[in-house]
């Protein structure tokens, strides 16, 4: 009554199935999946490959620039607000 051997059959061959289903992602169409930036050829000359890499920093930095401005932006926000409630705060003690 035992059945292991057809189960690991199937196992095994599910497994096999999908492992010859698998393509690199630059032998296949790049269809907007799940990102959003575009694949480049393998085969790409040097001067090429450096633009492509000197996009990539700049815009690496202008991010971090962006991230930094954003975060000097919402501490002094929160700074603002925090003094507004305690000088309130301190406003209202005093009356009592």
């Amino acid at each position: 009554m035992s059945w292991g051997g057809a189960v690991a059959a199937m196992v095994s061959s599910i497994k096999n199935n999908a492992l010859a289903k698998r393509t690199k992602i630059f032998d296949k169409e790049h269809k907007g999946g799940f990102g959003s930036a575009p694949t480049h050829d393998k085969k790409v000359s040097k001067e090429a490959l450096d633009t492509i890499k000197s996009e990539i920093k700049t815009r690496a930095s202008q991010r971090k620039r962006r991230q930094f401005i954003a975060f000097l932006l919402s501490l002094i926000i929160t700074l603002i607000v925090v003094l507004i409630f305690a000088n309130s705060a301190l406003g209202f003690l005093s009356k009592y």
